[in-house]
């Protein structure tokens, strides 16, 4: 870790039996060293982020984006470059929105939003005309998703609606 960080990160839920709490260390991906869960949905699936120890969760924490249900972890992709790669919300079919890093951001401080489904996999939402920064923040059950979309300097961020690949300016 960087010299203020001391300890790694490490995913967990929370289960009640009997009026016991339980804290369940959820596995990360083969070689990762921390991570943190970002979502869980009434079925007991929850996303988040594997990766390595960075600047606290993100970034190459990151590395991931991954989906853990029944025990197991499942690397869900990215939209090319190895950080940033983070869900923000699953809904009760289990698709997955969140944002992610591009490879032709070497700092990766420009992240896109993303949508994860079972049998689409990951891809891409788009920006607003003129925003080059998103990120997606919520899904329902009719898979709309809520999203933040941003200009270069960030003076010009607004929501828009995603639905069936059409965007909705909110403002």
């Amino acid at each position: 870790c960087f010299a203020a960080q001391v300890l790694h990160f490490r995913p967990v839920v929370w289960e009640v039996e009997r009026d016991e709490i339980e804290t369940i260390e959820l596995p990360l991906i083969a070689g990762d060293t921390s991570g943190a869960a970002t979502a869980i949905n009434n079925h007991g699936q929850v996303v988040g982020i594997s990766g390595i120890c960075d600047q606290a969760v993100g970034r190459h924490t990151a590395k991931h984006a991954v989906l853990w249900q029944n025990g197991s972890v499942t690397d869900i992709g990215d939209l090319g470059a190895p950080f940033w790669n983070t869900p923000t919300a699953i809904n009760e079919r289990g698709d997955v929105v969140g944002f992610a890093g591009t490879p032709g951001d070497p700092d990766g401080n420009i992240l896109h939003a993303f949508i994860w489904t079972k049998d689409g996999g990951i891809r891409p939402l788009g920006e607003l005309p003129g925003h080059v920064y998103s990120e997606a923040s919520g899904i329902n059950e009719r898979r709309q998703v809520v999203v933040l979309s941003c200009d270069a300097d960030f003076v010009d961020c607004r929501a828009y609606l995603w639905e069936n690949g059409a965007m909705r300016d909110l403002n």
